[in-house]
């Protein structure tokens, strides 16, 4: 077998072996014949760079990285190719270096190897097929680095992702946990509050049994403690439907329930019954709205709670003789609803603090009304639902008070 048959036959085994990965080489020599040499041969299996020159060959290094640089060691200028190979390690580090020289002279090798870190050097003139294994040999170490850096930052990323998930993790567990703790003070609230509430009007229902167990009493003193009972049931009712209210709004999984309904008919049947309460304090109840108001997407239940809340609130601390008006209009998917009253009005302390669990007004209610101070904090968790707004216009006591509320609410369009 012929020298040249030898090398054809061993390129096209080490080419096969080698498809997964096609090596970068810069070959740097003075010698244009050689370098043309250089590259028919090797680009058969490789992208092949050459440079007659250490300037354009620094220019290559930095552009392409190469996984391999082959440089004659004198070259026809000032640098010499092992400063050249030097120079190129903080260009790329992880490039492989080998050396061609005439000489064979080991302390010079020794300094080049050590000085420009040269994985193999090789005499001339150069045998082909020799410098083909070296190639690969080193352009493989130079791709497993390569993976291996991949796989590295792979790694790295990951851990990354990982850390920040964990972080994401650990912050809404942190929240969970800080929501218990609010869940916890306001069930604890909740309790003392219940049982400070609830003392009077049980206290009046025992007087009340007491007074129809002694049987001493006439009619007149029978509709008295039938009235008693009747308020006290009442303040014992509102403050368990409000404690009710407040814990099932505050779980966390809580979700509106809308229906389809009509804005104009919902507000005439949810205020009706105040009608008779304002009617017996002689408070003119006055509704402002047309009948043009539409079919709408919301939650009828917890719509209801904010506007008995706000009318009763209205009347409550308004004294005989004044008046309450409701006001509601749809604008472009918003709801605006207001009601205005004559009454009490509230202190710059009233109005920052209103929306604070059992927080209670400096007024009293007009008319001896019980309050659980709840009312207005489950306007605003409402409120709060529908990404709306409310807001609080008084002129201090005695001047009366506005309460405006805007809900984000889609119209029903008919098909």
């Amino acid at each position: 077998m012929s020298h040249k048959e030898y090398q054809r036959k061993s390129t096209h085994m080490t080419d096969t072996s080698a498809n997964t990965h096609r090596p970068t080489l810069l070959f740097v020599d003075d010698e244009p014949d050689f370098l043309s040499s250089l590259e028919d041969y090797f680009s058969t299996f490789a992208e092949v760079y050459t440079a007659a020159d250490t300037t354009t060959a620094l220019t290559i290094v930095e552009t392409y990285k190469p996984d391999v640089i082959i440089c004659d060691l004198r070259l026809k200028e000032a640098m010499n190719g092992i400063e050249f190979l030097e120079k190129t390690i903080t260009i790329s580090p992880d490039s492989e270096r080998i050396l061609i020289t005439a000489f064979g002279d080991i302390h010079s090798m020794i300094n080049a190897i050590n000085r420009a870190r040269l994985s193999y050097y090789l005499n001339k003139p150069v045998d082909f097929h020799q410098l083909k294994m070296a190639v690969l040999q080193l352009s493989e170490i130079t791709h497993l680095r390569h993976q291996n850096n991949n796989l590295l930052d792979t790694l790295r990323s990951t851990n990354t992702e990982l850390a920040e998930t964990v972080e994401i993790r650990n912050e809404e567990l942190r929240q969970a946990y800080s929501h218990l703790q609010e869940l916890q003070k306001t069930r604890e609230q909740m309790v003392r509050t219940a049982v400070h509430d609830l003392k009077t009007p049980i206290g009046n229902l025992e007087l009340v049994l007491n007074e129809l167990e002694r049987g001493t009493y006439n009619d007149e003193d029978f509709k008295e403690l039938v009235s008693i009972a009747r308020m006290s049931s009442g303040i014992m009712r509102t403050l368990v439907e409000d404690m009710l209210t407040v814990a099932v709004m505050s779980q966390p999984q809580y979700a509106l329930n809308e229906d389809v309904f009509n804005l104009s008919e919902f507000f005439e049947i949810a205020i009706e019954p105040f009608y008779t309460t304002a009617q017996n304090k002689n408070i003119q109840l006055i509704m402002n709205w047309g009948d043009n108001l539409p079919d709408v997407y919301a939650d009828p239940n917890q719509l209801r709670q904010l506007t008995l809340n706000l009318v009763s609130n209205a009347i409550k601390y308004t004294p005989q003789g004044g008046t309450v008006t409701v006001h509601a209009q749809y604008n472009d998917g918003v709801l605006l609803f207001s009601v205005t009253d004559t009454g009490l009005g509230m202190t710059s302390d009233d109005i920052a603090n209103a929306f604070q669990e059992f927080r209670r007004l400096s007024a009293r209610p007009t008319g001896n009304e019980s309050s659980t101070g709840l009312g207005l904090f489950i306007v605003k968790k409402v409120v709060d639902m529908y990404d709306g707004t409310v807001n609080i216009q008084s002129d201090g006591q005695g001047k009366g008070t506005t309460f405006t509320v805007t809900l984000k609410l889609k119209q029903a369009i008919e098909e």
